[in-house]
């Protein structure tokens, strides 16, 4: 079982779990080590308000960028539109750029330009892995806890992110990391590899699909990177607990409003 649970992240109501694919769960805020990700690592750059979303793929020659790039079957669905290509900010990246050693090293990381405080809500987000002539390989399908909210997303404060943070944390467990890992591994050395590397798979190339609510408008950029060079911290326990709180406290405010305002038009 992923550990994403308790403190980490507010999970609003039913998680949205599709057997038949590899699930990215939230795995904490990502800090860097050693060289850290760098800007070459971007697949993905968003930007609209109050709802952005965006898809980059490979047809086998080139990257496709919108929403014929985004990936079908998915609940709720990407439909892609948002996305920003200017300066390589959405692309596709191959194995070997992002320096991927394995699925079990596999780190997505969700970097926001959100004012500090925002609560913003990803409602999906998944990775499609293609061969070098556009095949579809493998696909993570819905985000671990994916849907609108109140019934469903992952709502995080953009504060969580820190000054001189990467950002937030996507990972895939031990068990979908290893059905990814025949498509990433190149070296039989590397753990999880032995029997399934292929130095091929350094060509295969990675692609992402994402949709965010509630943003203010910055560039939100997504990146992928191996965990050799990144690290995933959980936040503060009385950080999200506050954050949580503050939601409830606000919901039974607009619950009062509106039940006194009959009331009040009733006694006028």
């Amino acid at each position: 079982m992923p550990r994403i649970y308790g403190p980490l992240v507010l999970v609003l109501g039913a998680v949205v779990v599709n057997p038949a694919y590899a699930s990215l769960v939230f795995d904490g805020v990502a800090t860097g080590q050693g060289a850290g990700i760098g800007s070459s690592n971007t697949i993905l750059t968003i930007q609209n308000t109050p709802f952005e979303t965006g898809c980059v793929g490979w047809n086998g020659s080139a990257d496709v960028i919108g929403a014929a790039a985004c990936q079908g079957g998915l609940s709720p669905s990407i439909p892609g539109g948002n996305e920003k290509t200017g300066s390589s900010q959405t692309q596709t990246q191959t194995v070997a750029s992002t320096g991927l050693l394995n699925g079990q090293g596999l780190v997505v990381i969700l970097n926001v330009g959100e004012p500090a405080g925002n609560l913003f809500t990803i409602e999906n987000l998944s990775l499609s892995l293609y061969s070098p002539t556009g095949a579809v390989l493998f696909n993570t399908g819905n985000l671990f806890g994916a849907g609108v909210p109140p019934g469903g997303g992952i709502t995080l404060d953009s504060s969580l992110q820190g000054q001189g943070n990467l950002g937030f944390a996507f990972v895939l467990n031990s068990v979908q990391a290893a059905a990814i890992s025949p498509f990433i591994c190149t070296n039989a050395a590397v753990s999880g590899c032995s029997g399934i590397a292929n130095i091929l798979n350094a060509t295969n190339r990675i692609g992402l699909s994402a949709l965010l609510i509630n943003v203010a408008g910055g560039n939100e950029t997504f990146s992928v990177a191996d965990r050799s060079s990144v690290a995933a911290t959980i936040p503060e326990p009385v950080t999200s607990l506050t954050v949580c709180a503050g939601l409830i406290i606000l919901g039974m405010i607009r619950r009062v409003r509106s039940s006194g305002k009959p009331a009040h038009r009733a006694n006028g």
